[in-house]
């Protein structure tokens, strides 16, 4: 093979079924594709911050906890460039779904967010209005239509 013709094998980048099916391996990888995508949105920065309302700096209150004597809190630290490029493949990849699949994946992602235990399937079926093992099945289901889809 001559040597200018190597990167012709390597996925187009606008391809998007070769690009899925790079990062997730199979279904599983595409479930972890989405669950992932949903932390990475949580770390991405706000659009708006409503949280600042002025330009003053904060400051303790109390003078003994002001120079660190109390326990600190750390914080995520924000998504880096893969974690926003897979972001944006498993973005892509949602327009693939029917609206009502879309829907259920995003938000079982975004309830197995920061959890070890996976989704919590009873409320995600609290709020679509089924029964817990019917969410689930119906996430599973568009799971599996993605991928041979793709």
């Amino acid at each position: 093979m001559p040597r200018n013709e190597s990167h012709l094998m390597m996925p187009s980048r606008f391809d998007l079924r070769s690009r899925v099916k790079a990062e997730a391996h199979d279904v599983d990888g595409l479930v972890h594709l989405f669950f992932e995508a949903a932390e990475t949105e949580r770390r991405m920065p706000r659009a708006v911050d409503h949280r600042v309302k002025g330009c003053w700096p904060e400051y303790a209150d109390d003078p003994n906890l002001a120079f660190g004597y109390n326990d600190a809190v750390a914080s995520v630290g924000p998504a880096n460039a893969r974690e926003v490029t897979r972001y944006d493949l498993a973005l892509e990849a949602s327009v693939l779904l029917e609206p009502d699949e879309r829907t259920l994946v995003w938000i079982a992602a975004h309830s197995a967010a920061r959890r070890r235990r996976g989704a919590q399937w009873k409320a995600i079926a609290r709020r679509m209005g089924v029964h817990p093992s019917t969410a689930k099945r119906r996430f599973e289901r568009a799971m599996l239509g993605l991928w041979f889809r793709l």
